[in-house]
């Protein structure tokens, strides 16, 4: 019996990230810049990372899908396309596993050792996503905020993880929200492991591709009557 085949895909941030393994063999990891109107290659680019092992979404049984704190759209479209390709197919699993893993698992933290995953929140704001190491493999705490740069000053002195990673392409944002004490001990990710999200095991296969990471509330406004 052939190894099962399993994929990630993420497009959180300002790059698309695509893994696959067989089994525990890894056959590739990949990122490539996509942003805006660029997301519309997600597909194709997958597609032609798959033809050259000779196979198709459609040989793909597990699919773990990037699921933030980052774009909503980019995430919203990773998650439509899985859905998509694996849309009323038997004996096919997916599931979403936090952005986050793939940047927590560069810290190179030991047991019990928690890791503050920075991104760029835009409007002058940081998002701080909260792991620990657990059986070896980082897990969501929980913690997650939205922080300008006072709320961020006090959060760091009174609660300081013993990691913190962030985006390279990320820190000028970082710069602007961070004291220099704190930058110091923010570690650069200049490429996420997303196969990361292929190997974690913290949640299993459940198929539900609803399940982002939105720390901000959803905001409406009321529908405008008369002139």
């Amino acid at each position: 019996m052939s190894e099962i085949l399993s994929a990630a895909v993420d497009l959180a941030g300002r790059t698309a990230g695509f893994a696959l393994m067989r089994g525990e063999e890894l056959l590739l990891a990949r990122t490539r810049p996509m942003r805006g109107r660029d997301s519309a290659g997600l597909a194709p680019w997958i597609a032609e990372e798959l033809k050259a092992f000779g196979l198709t979404v459609n040989d793909v049984a597990r699919w773990s899908v990037g699921s933030g704190p980052g774009s909503f759209t980019g995430m919203r479209l990773a998650a439509a396309l899985v859905a998509g390709w694996t849309f009323g197919k038997t004996g096919v699993e997916t599931r979403c596993i936090p952005t986050a893993t793939a940047y927590a698992v560069r810290a190179s933290a030991a047991e019990g050792e928690k890791i503050g995953c920075l991104f760029d929140g835009r409007n002058h704001e940081l998002i701080y996503f909260g792991m620990i190491v657990c059986d070896g493999e980082p897990v969501p705490t929980g913690e997650e905020k939205v922080l300008n740069r006072e709320q961020a000053e006090s959060f760091f002195a009174a609660a300081p993880a013993e990691h913190l990673v962030a985006s390279s392409t990320e820190l000028p944002a970082l710069e602007l929200l961070l004291d220099k004490a704190v930058l110091q001990r923010v570690l650069p990710v200049e490429t996420p492991d997303f196969t990361a999200l292929i190997r974690a095991k913290f949640r299993p296969y459940d198929n539900n591709l609803t399940d982002l990471v939105y720390i901000r509330p959803a905001v409406f406004t009321a529908p405008q009557t008369g002139a």
